[in-house]
């Protein structure tokens, strides 16, 4: 190993942490980006790199390799238990296997100056004076501990930091189990990204991404409140057959044949979202629970709260403060600008547990294309 020393060390090559890496390296900053995994790697999503995430793509000029990889959808259709349909236009979302997206924004961030290394499993943090120093981790087949003045945790829902910084949190009824699988063969193809809040699914839902460039195949998920889901006589894979075959919006899905395996994971959603920063620390994404509520969307929240966490960086470093009132200013940028959309889309989660009053909701927004474009970013 031929160093053990960095400015930032962001653990997570995901959005989150492949953003702030870029961010940081374009400032001129010494950062290490760390993954555990060998990129390109698989990662269960619905595979929407949304609109509000477009402009930092842009910004780091890795947006037109996004496009040329992916598809921008014309628009997004989102159907209430009831089957009213409410939809609106999709400026710069795009759909990407996030296999090849999150590869494409790996290498960007490597090229724009940050220092990646892969296979390297973070488990602890180095810790002196009540405030962290580092990060122990494997790589290359050794422990070692890679010392830095600030920890950048973009490790994802599981996060590492977030358990050793004390602010790891899994409150059932603001988590939510999603699972995916690919399918072919979707008649008539594809081409709007769907979300149907099904009677079958509340709270809940399921979600149709359309993959044209890849063979027609479309990314077929749920995602479900885990308070409903453990109680619940189905499993994921199980709801969503039951979709196909009962929902109208599930009829284009029944002549289509499964071409992967399904993939589960853990979504923490914002409606827990607390403290992400501590003294030498901060956490973006999944690992600070940055995913939207009632629609799920984990990627554009991980890259807009990777922006803030840079910029606080930048202060950090220029004052040479790393103290948890310092990085305090983390949670201004954040909530000045995310909190009220969350808070609007964790109302939605909350109205969606009564079917009734979110069909009432959802015939509201129906009737106002304006607070569609605010809360859902179309």
């Amino acid at each position: 190993m031929a160093r053990a020393q960095w400015e930032v060390i962001v653990v997570g090559a995901g959005p989150g942490g492949s953003t702030a890496a870029s961010r940081l390296a374009m400032a001129g900053v010494d950062v290490l980006l760390v993954d555990k995994e060998r990129f390109p790697r698989d990662k269960p999503c619905s595979d929407i790199y949304g609109p509000f995430g477009a402009r930092t793509y842009q910004e780091l000029g890795v947006y037109e390799r996004l496009l040329e990889a992916g598809y921008r959808y014309p628009s997004v259709i989102l159907s209430s238990p009831d089957y009213t349909v409410i939809s609106g236009p999709n400026q710069k979302g795009l759909t990407c296997p996030r296999r090849i997206g999150d590869n494409l924004l790996k290498e960007n961030a490597a090229r724009l100056g940050a220092e990646v290394w892969e296979e390297c499993w973070v488990h602890d943090l180095v810790t002196e004076d009540g405030q962290v120093r580092g990060v122990k981790a494997k790589y290359q087949g050794e422990f070692v501990e890679l010392r830095c003045k600030l920890v950048i945790g973009a490790d994802g829902s599981h996060s590492w930091v977030a358990k050793r910084l004390g602010l790891f949190r899994d409150h059932y009824d603001q988590v939510y189990l999603a699972g995916r699988a690919y399918f072919a063969g979707c008649n008539p193809p594809l081409r709007e990204v769907e979300v149907h809040y099904d009677p079958g699914f509340t709270p809940g839902f399921v979600c149709l991404s359309p993959h044209p460039a890849y063979g027609e195949v479309v990314n077929m998920g749920v995602g479900i409140q885990m308070s409903k889901y453990v109680n619940s006589a189905l499993n994921a894979e199980e709801m969503v057959r039951k979709f196909v075959a009962e929902s109208p919006h599930g009829a284009k899905m029944r002549g289509a044949r499964q071409v992967s395996r399904w993939m589960g994971w853990r979504v923490p959603s914002a409606g827990q979202i607390g403290v992400n920063h501590a003294a030498g620390a901060l956490l973006v994404g999944d690992a600070g629970s940055f995913v939207e509520p009632f629609i799920l969307e984990g990627v554009a929240s991980a890259v807009r709260s990777a922006n803030y966490a840079a910029r606080t960086a930048l202060e950090a470093l220029e004052d040479d403060d790393f103290s948890a009132a310092s990085l305090a200013r983390y949670a201004e940028k954040w909530e000045a600008k995310m909190l009220p959309q969350l808070k609007a889309l964790q109302g939605m989660a909350v109205t969606a547990a009564d079917p009734e009053a979110f069909n009432q909701a959802f015939q509201s927004l129906k009737d106002n294309p304006e607070a569609i474009t605010r809360v859902f970013g179309m």
